[in-house]
């Protein structure tokens, strides 16, 4: 059991002098401004017997009540905490591995400022969306590599994206079937849960098979979402050198690339994963797949850790600060005086009695 005192909410302590200098000086304000029309409204040779009786003392003991009571709400807004145990967080979400296309067809600018970035863009809109789910990345071309292990760190994540370019792997291609056996060795062989799969592409796949390797993962407990990066319309494909220049790339026959998104056969891998196939527009993209097609999905436990679990005691305040007020609201401003044995007389002062 800790002994330390804290709060949950410790910006607020600091609106306590504020708030208190506030309401002194509106009390203030309130009490100069009735004594005014007091004067205006009451003749001074009757204010004496109108008056007779009020305690300062009592205004002075109510507006300090006051101004302690809500002192002692703030503190109880700021939610003081005091002690604490240890109790074990289970967390459960899924397992999503990303695997990113980054062969020199994701160069294209047909979508801006190009699919490869486009592609980056979609991850983190994931990210963001999946707050309780495991991410890992997997950048592919002619051959693939686990970038990103499965992790709950977002900034780790992150930063395996940003560090994403063409360049990253040297061998040309786009190897689809390594993409998905990458992926699939970065999951927990040991957890039977849902594990999810998307291929953010363009869909140019230059080898055979991976309509059977989409199938043979599903047998092995994996879903398989592809997102198609680009327009079935395609671009010629460019690339800039150090100084700039910018160039066309051409095949060994002397050629004009030009890549086009192969939505065909993205479906095809998506129908074959019993996942689904969307095409990369914008952020709601993304969104829509996540929603429709992996929060749906059974989630298993991901993480378990030990967390403080602090105990409230905002009610010890809120209990004081009532009290002060129940206490203000039942002293009155005058004290008792003596009843005079004969009528009262215009002018006539009454004497407090010594009892307060």
């Amino acid at each position: 059991m800790d002994t330390f005192l804290r709060f949950q909410h410790p910006a607020i302590l600091w609106l306590v002098p504020a708030v208190l200098l506030l309401l002194g000086w509106f009390l203030h304000w309130s009490w100069k401004k009735r004594q005014k029309l007091i004067n205006i409204f009451v003749k001074s040779r009757l204010l004496a017997s109108l008056t007779v009786g009020v305690s300062k003392k009592r205004q002075f003991v109510r507006i300090g009540l006051l101004l302690v009571a809500t002192a002692l709400l703030l503190v109880a807004l700021a939610r003081p905490q005091y002690g604490f145990h240890w109790e074990e967080a289970r967390q459960k979400g899924l397992d999503i591995v990303v695997a990113i296309d980054t062969s020199r067809s994701m160069l294209a600018a047909d979508i801006v400022p190009s699919r490869l970035e486009r592609a980056r863009l979609a991850a983190l809109d994931l990210m963001t969306l999946a707050r309780r789910d495991r991410l890992g990345l997997v950048a592919f071309a002619g051959t693939a590599f686990l970038q990103c292990p499965l992790t709950l760190d977002d900034e780790a994540f992150r930063q395996s994206l940003n560090a994403l370019s063409t360049e990253i792997i040297p061998q040309g291609g786009t190897a689809l079937n390594e993409a998905l056996e990458t992926a699939k060795k970065a999951f927990d062989a040991s957890n039977d849960n849902y594990r999810a799969i998307i291929l953010i592409t363009d869909g140019e796949d230059h080898e055979e098979g991976v309509i059977e390797t989409a199938e043979l993962a599903v047998a092995q407990g994996y879903r398989i979402f592809t997102v198609g990066v680009g327009t079935p319309a395609g671009e010629l494909l460019q690339i800039t050198d150090e100084q700039g220049r910018k160039s066309y790339i051409k095949d060994d026959q002397g050629n004009v690339v030009k890549s086009s998104l192969n939505e065909q056969l993205l479906r095809r891998i998506a129908t074959a994963g019993q996942g689904s196939y969307i095409q990369l527009r914008d952020a709601s993209s993304l969104e829509k797949l996540y929603q429709t097609g992996l929060e749906p999905l059974p989630k298993g436990e991901i993480s378990a850790r030990l967390t403080r679990k602090y105990h409230e005691r905002y009610q010890w305040p809120l209990a004081l600060a009532i009290l002060l007020l129940l206490i203000e609201v039942f002293i009155v401003d005058q004290k008792r005086v003596k009843r005079p044995d004969g009528p009262i007389r215009s002018g006539t002062v009454l004497k407090e009695t010594t009892t307060s």
